[in-house]
């Protein structure tokens, strides 16, 4: 027997001080199943293991405990019986053994009698008014009478149930209408056998609810308890809605599913049920045995075994467990018959006893078994010769027929039909479950359930320490690094502001800008209007009116009156192009300095110099001027073409309206006078209408959009470059604005450093305690593989200013990210950043150079003669001169490049050591150079194409690595 190991009286705890460690990770809540690992910490120290028996009314779940047990124990026959919860435990000793019995309520009986008198279309009665009890008597009796022939039908065997019930409750009226209805064998005046014998009897087995047997079983030794409950198709609905309670209650522990061999072919729609609410329970878990019970109706139909063959094999070849086929009845019986000889004449006189008592003719009954046992002998699982002729014989009783084959082979048979029956193979495999792979495999299946809890723990430890670790833990050093950010900040800020532009102008390219595309429709719509409107208001009389005034005539050629109408028409469209497009650029430019005041980056800006966000957005609305300005240029020139008339108005040679303002012309050039033109105005309409139609869908639809967007395209780009370059010649300024509140926040973030620091070392502590305890439980229960990961001790300290080679230690190199100050003071830190500062160099790029031509401030320090010809981003390779438990010391010829644990790879190294070794060639790419520092910081994690890749594989790594840097530079860090 495996007992449950003496640490795992804090297993509980343990596992619950992890789960608190969980609910404090935002980061991984709702990543993992907190109800499973409960029910699995639960199963593994709960002192109580139940065992359901469960499957339908007639499968002989109780025959096959008795089986398991060696033991008569269990009673089980139709009507009532069946309706009994019977649980099974442990008795320390055979002294301690009893029987304790639950009878039904007053209650419970009557509904039970109510329930059985509807189906058998009997008047419901009230059981405690007087003669109640003997009317339905009556009526159950008159139902059993009438039957004529062998067998029973159903309707008769409800009305005996009926009658055990009426009989029951009268039997045992005091017991059940006691407040307290459950009782002890000493309490009803009965031994332990006696006890037995009397919950067997028929009319007591009836009005009980619940036995609870307790036994000096071994195998109910460590809390395992036998659960035997109502068929699921019980006659009773209530019986059987009690095993579905039981089987979903998280508290059962396994299921032994009793089906029945003989149920041809097909699982039963209540056996559907129970395995879905079986699979359902996380606390059964997969910890169900399947075993098809009376598998001898089987022997003697090869169909009926086939059908059984093929269920299984369709339905349960996949589970876990194995497949028991067995018959409970032949098992356990032939297992009793061990005890019995020729002088009891094998069992007949005495542990079927109660079954061959002589009936009112006086002839001899036949146990079941005998009638089981005579089959078994006359199916093909024996030599058909030996034993047909007996069984078939007419002249003698099934009995004398039973007593003939044992006496003729005595144990040899009984050996034989309980190996057939399977029951010996079922009930080895139950013990040995039970007593020695029950209790590792609660402690293994726990141990799966929180490992990836542990691990996600684990990382998210070890990160965070790793994190808090590289921040620097001096002034010196957050002065350094902040500055340092302050120049990269500065440096993101000009980039972003470059990339916004970049991006309004794409929008605008691209078109998918929708507030400019409505704008641009409405000057389309404007120009429309004012089009039809100008062509519907045209008048000969006036336009003729005008072109004398302004030539100071009082009269003036006619086809001049025509020429004056493209004009008046130019100018009208000139003037509303003009102003459409002012309205156009303005709310361009509005929604543009909107979005630019709204971007984080440009706050930034304005914090960092202390209000000045280079005239941002002053040159913005100086360019919208100037647009304008150049937008109103475009839009006049594009309406001078207007007044030239179209060629194609000279296509028509065969129109009418040509015809008409022809022969217009003529009448009035003969007649000289000028009103006789206006029978030619629809003609000069529709000849201007057209003309000006074409001219105007050329402008809108493909000239004037492109022309304005190419405009601020050079306008705006210009000036974001402009900007871009002015804004990076501001680090020094910016850094002399935030360097007084750096100092005044330095020792704030070093007391945050330590504090977080300890937090997540107490952190790291009480998961190590919890992961030690539930380890230790594992180890005794030999589980070794299912030991959960602890986190190892942090022995670094903080970093020196200059590295000596031959000194490396695992606790004196810092990961890549983490900055050092060369500086002894803070004041001289901020020196050395002015007298770096390339803006006030004399070699300082002028405004307006590119990004490429710009030098950065501070991102990459002067370098000594012996790296200057390596670079960030380079790959270089080099040997391995040194190998601590957090830095790999690599030389690059004469160079020295630090290669950090953080580095090495995207997955978790256990161990540098375990990796590298000395003079090992290694690649790598340059992350970092700090000349200053003498550092140079490498990475071999950028050259994986998926985490972990060098733990797995370093040696592919290597031999592909020239081939992965591109990819490999996207991958580092900005400066």
């Amino acid at each position: 027997m495996t007992q449950k190991p003496h640490q795992s009286e804090n297993l509980k705890a343990d596992v619950d001080r992890l789960l608190r460690l969980l609910d404090k990770e935002p980061s991984l809540k709702g990543q993992h199943n907190i109800a499973a690992i409960k029910t699995s910490r639960d199963k593994a120290i709960a002192p109580r293991f139940e065992i359901v028996f469960a499957g339908t009314y007639s499968a002989g779940k109780s025959m096959l405990i008795n089986a398991l047990l060696g033991q008569d124990l269990l009673y089980s026959s139709t009507g009532h019986a069946t309706g009994i919860e019977c649980y099974i435990e442990y008795a320390k000793s055979s002294g301690e053994e009893r029987v304790e019995l639950t009878f039904l309520s007053v209650s419970e009986v009557r509904e039970e009698v109510n329930d059985r008198s509807k189906t058998l279309k009997l008047q419901s009665v009230d059981i405690t008014q007087e003669g109640a009890i003997e009317k339905l008597r009556q009526q159950c009796k008159k139902i059993t009478g009438e039957h004529k022939g062998s067998g029973k039908t159903d309707q008769e065997d409800e009305a005996d149930g009926l009658l055990a019930l009426l009989d029951g409750f009268e039997a045992n009226r005091k017991y059940i209408e006691s407040k307290n209805n459950t009782y002890g064998m000493e309490d009803l005046g009965l031994s332990n056998k006696n006890a037995h014998d009397y919950a067997r009897r028929g009319i007591n087995s009836a009005v009980l609810k619940r036995i609870k047997y307790y036994c000096h079983y071994p195998l109910l030794e460590d809390g395992n308890v036998l659960v035997d409950l109502p068929g699921i198709d019980a006659p009773v609905q209530r019986d059987a809605k009690l095993t579905y309670r039981k089987v979903e209650d998280t508290k059962t522990s396994a299921v032994i599913y009793v089906m029945k061999a003989d149920q041809e072919g097909e699982t039963e729609t209540a056996e559907k049920e129970l395995t879905r609410v079986i699979r359902e329970n996380p606390g059964i878990g997969d910890r169900v045995f399947y075993v098809f019970n009376r598998i001898d109706k089987t022997w003697r139909d090869p169909k009926l075994k086939q059908e059984l063959d093929d269920l299984i094999r369709e339905n349960f070849s996949n589970t876990r467990r194995e497949i028991h086929e067995t018959s409970a009845l032949l098992g356990f019986w032939a297992s009793q018959l061990k005890n019995t000889s020729e002088s009891d004449r094998w069992g007949l006189d005495s542990i079927f006893q109660a079954e061959t008592s002589k009936g009112s003719e006086g002839v001899e009954k036949t146990p079941s078994f005998v009638l089981e046992f005579l089959d078994y002998c006359d199916s093909d699982k024996l030599p058909v010769d030996k034993f047909t002729d007996i069984v078939r014989r007419k002249t003698q009783s099934k009995n004398e027929q039973y007593l003939e084959i044992i006496n003729l082979y005595k144990t040899r048979i009984i050996e034989q039909l309980l190996q057939d029956s399977g029951i010996q193979e079922f009930s080895n495999a139950i013990t040995r479950y039970l007593t020695e792979e029950k209790r590792p495999e609660l402690f293994a299946n726990l141990a799966s359930d929180i490992s990836e809890l542990c691990n996600d723990l684990r990382e998210s430890y070890l990160e965070d320490r790793r994190q808090w670790k590289e921040k620097p833990a001096n002034i010196a050093e957050i002065t350094e690094q902040d500055l340092a950010q302050v120049d990269k900040e500065v440096w993101e800020i000009g980039e972003e502001f470059y990339r916004q532009i970049e991006e309004e102008i794409q929008r605008l390219v691209m078109d998918t800008c929708e507030d400019f595309k409505q704008d641009f429709n409405n000057l389309h719509q404007k120009m429309q209007d004012n089009l039809t409107e100008l062509i519907e208001n045209f008048s000969i009389l006036d336009t003729f009116a005008n072109t004398c005034r302004n030539y100071r005539h009082v009269t003036a050629p006619l086809v001049a009156v025509l020429g004056q109408a493209f004009y008046d028409i130019a100018n009208g469209l000139e003037n509303i192009l003009v102003k459409e497009s002012e309205i156009l650029i303005t709310s361009f430019f509005q929604r543009l300095i909107k979005r630019v005041r709204k971007q984080k980056y440009h706050r930034q800006l304005g914090n960092l110099l202390l209000g000045d966000d280079c005239e941002i957005v002053q040159e913005l609305q100086d360019i919208q001027k100037k647009v304008i300005d150049g937008v109103k240029v475009l839009a006049s020139a594009e309406c001078v073409f207007y007044i030239i008339e179209s060629p194609d108005l000279y296509d028509y040679k065969d129109s009418v309206w040509l015809y008409q303002f022809r022969e217009t012309l003529q009448e009035a050039s003969n007649s000289r006078d000028v009103k006789r033109m206006v029978e030619a105005e629809a003609s000069i309409r529709q000849l201007l209408e057209i003309d000006f139609q074409a001219k105007f869908k050329q402008t809108i639809e493909v000239d004037f959009g492109l022309k304005i967007i190419k405009m601020l395209n050079e306008y705006l780009l210009s000036m974001a470059e402009s900007k871009r370059q002015l804004i990076w010649q501001q680090s020094a300024c910016a850094r002399a604005n935030k360097l007084q509140a750096i100092e005044k926040d330095a020792q704030a973030k070093i007391d945050e450093r330590s504090r977080k620091l300890g937090e997540v070392e107490v952190k790291i502590s009480d998961y190590n305690q919890a992961v030690a305890g539930i380890n230790n439980c594992l180890e005794a229960m030999k589980l070794d593989d299912y030991k959960l990961p602890t986190i190892p001790e942090d022995n670094s300290s903080t970093t020196p200013d200059f590295i000596d080679v031959n000194s490396v230690e695992s606790n004196n190199i810092p990961p890549e990210s983490t900055s050092s100050f060369d500086s002894e003071k803070d004041s001289s830190a901020t020196q050395n950043y002015s007298e770096t500062n390339p803006v006030e160099s004399d070699d300082s790029p002028e405004p307006g150079a590119s990004a490429n031509q710009l030098a950065r401030p501070n991102y990459q320090a002067a370098q000594s003669e012996s790296s200057k010809k390596l670079e960030r981003g380079q790959l270089v390779g080099g040997k391995v001169i040194k190998v601590t438990p957090d830095v790999v010391v690599v030389d690059l010829d004469g160079t020295v490049g630090l290669l950090h644990i953080s580095n090495v790879s995207g997955g978790f190294v256990e161990s540098l050591p375990a990796l590298f070794e000395e003079d090992q060639l290694i690649k790598a790419m340059i992350v970092t150079l700090d000349d200053g520092k003498r550092r140079i910081s490498l990475s071999t994690k950028v050259l994986e194409n998926s985490k972990g890749e060098i733990l797995e594989d370093m040696e592919l790594v290597m031999a592909n690595a020239e081939g992965r840097v591109p990819t490999a530079r996207n991958k580092l860090p900005k400066p």
